[in-house]
């Protein structure tokens, strides 16, 4: 199987608000173990970009929608690495 691949808007959902956000995943969809992704958003959020936040929510046009955790910032920067698995949130389920 293909690894989906995601690129363009996307949404945090992180302490109630909404951080709008260009998403660049690759996901990954094993026989066995969860489904997971990684990438990179680019925001001008400064709470992103601080490093202020390390866990969220990220949802695509279409509704769908998973848990992330912050891997890496780069001060100053508008690139944040993130990385998520979920169970329910599989990357098969992606926007085209």
């Amino acid at each position: 199987m293909d690894s989906p691949a995601y690129r363009g808007a996307a949404a945090l959902l992180v302490d109630g608000r909404e951080i709008e956000v260009e998403a660049e995943l690759l996901g990954d969809v094993p026989r066995i173990g969860l489904p997971g992704w990684t990438g990179v958003v680019h925001t001008t959020d400064v709470g992103l970009t601080r490093g202020e936040i390390r866990t969220g929510r990220i949802r695509l046009p279409g509704g769908w929608e998973g848990g992330f955790a912050v891997i890496r910032t780069v001060l100053g920067m508008s690139t944040v690495w993130v990385r998520g698995n979920d169970q329910e949130a599989s990357p098969v389920h992606w926007p085209h």
